[in-house]
């Protein structure tokens, strides 16, 4: 038994087809909101293969692929100190397909806290399918709004 914490996180933003197949290139609404966490002890531990990486799991809508927000799950990975990168790998299904959402935050330095503003909220993303063929790219961003609710929803509990 350990300690284990949670938290949910919103993204919100847009995404656009790359195949003209699946419809125009246009701008369409993208967003997910998960629940992410993991025990505390191998997760802080830089010698676990745990080291900043959780279990994520919610919801995920792409307007012209998911009808409505389906359930998603991956995994959320934190690198503050070799490629400064937050990342998210969520699959989900739709009209009975297979699909994988890859997404990174990128440049993520601590040492450079103006610049966190924008590099620990926004959010570069590709769809692909059971293939791994790219079939969407979407930039996504935390909402300043979201901000209070993404703190509170912060939880310890005994695992």
């Amino acid at each position: 038994m350990s300690f284990a914490f949670a938290i949910t996180e919103t993204m919100r933003g847009v995404h656009h087809f790359v195949d003209p197949a699946r419809g125009p290139a246009v701008d369409r609404p993208f967003h997910f909101r998960i629940n992410w966490g993991a025990p505390i002890r191998s997760s802080l531990n830089p010698l676990s293969g745990r080291f900043m990486r959780y279990e994520a799991e919610g919801e995920l809508f792409a307007d012209g692929l998911t009808p409505q927000p389906v359930s998603c799950r991956g995994a959320l990975a934190i690198d503050y100190f070799g490629e400064h990168t937050i990342s998210y790998e969520l699959d989900f299904e739709a009209d009975g397909s297979p699909w994988h959402f890859v997404g990174h935050k990128t440049d993520v330095r601590l040492l450079r806290p103006l610049q966190l503003i924008k590099t620990h909220t926004t959010c570069y993303g590709t769809i692909t399918d059971d293939a791994g063929t790219i079939v969407s790219r979407s930039v996504v961003h935390f909402p300043p709004e979201s901000t209070l609710p993404f703190l509170r929803s912060f939880r310890l509990r005994w695992r």
